[in-house]
């Protein structure tokens, strides 16, 4: 829990302190000091109930296609009655959950730059973030590969299949965002006020 928060978590969201305004920011009205809370239902269904579930059913899925976990998962095979090739196979089941939540988190702190701007017109200008995710990769691929580590840690190393497999995250969330931001800047008041709902800025600001 600790490497997930301190190790992929903290480091971005202090970066956004930084970041540098997108396009329409002046269109959007401001924030109603009394009414419009910066923590809201809105900004939770958007973290838990949009990019958090993305994240962990790619997550679980990637978790699943790894040898012996469908199996297990089947037998209901108890972990204490592993065998050492099944333990091992746990171990890299595990590693490979952790190096895709890590990339979903990646594919979150960039899919999430802008509200209604293209990612690809916006581009990285915040070099905090950037930098940040250097070092939040770097430190998962040396838990990942480092045997110091690999102990504490419980991971194991990944073929570099796995590493690639495991950038599907990233991928899908940057996808799935670049959609819904190309649905919202479409002139419709409905696409507006879905823009409004789903959308990570204006009432759905993350604090």
């Amino acid at each position: 829990v600790l490497l997930i928060d301190i190790g992929t978590d903290i480091w971005t969201a202090i970066a956004y302190a930084c970041q540098p305004a997108e396009v329409a920011l002046m269109e959007t009205p401001p924030r109603h000091p009394r009414k419009d809370r910066m923590v809201n239902y809105r900004m939770l269904f958007f973290s838990f109930g949009y990019i958090g579930v993305i994240q962990a059913v790619v997550c679980w899925l990637l978790f699943f296609v790894m040898p012996e976990m469908a199996r297990l998962t089947r037998e209901k095979k108890h972990s204490g009655d592993y065998t050492n090739d099944e333990v091992e196979a746990n171990h890299r089941a595990m590693t490979m959950y952790y190096w895709t939540l890590v990339m979903g988190q990646v594919g979150a702190a960039l899919a999430t730059t802008t509200t209604q701007q293209s990612l690809f017109r916006y581009g990285l200008p915040n070099h905090w973030l950037n930098v940040c995710i250097v070092l939040e990769i770097g430190l998962a691929l040396a838990c990942i590969y480092w045997k110091e580590l690999q102990g504490p840690f419980g991971t194991r190393a990944l073929p570099v299949r796995d590493i690639a497999l495991g950038c599907i995250a990233m991928l899908v969330i940057v996808v799935v965002e670049e959609l819904r931001k190309s649905y919202v800047r479409r002139p419709r008041r409905s696409v507006d006020r879905l823009g409004s709902m789903l959308g990570p800025s204006g009432g759905l600001d993350t604090p």
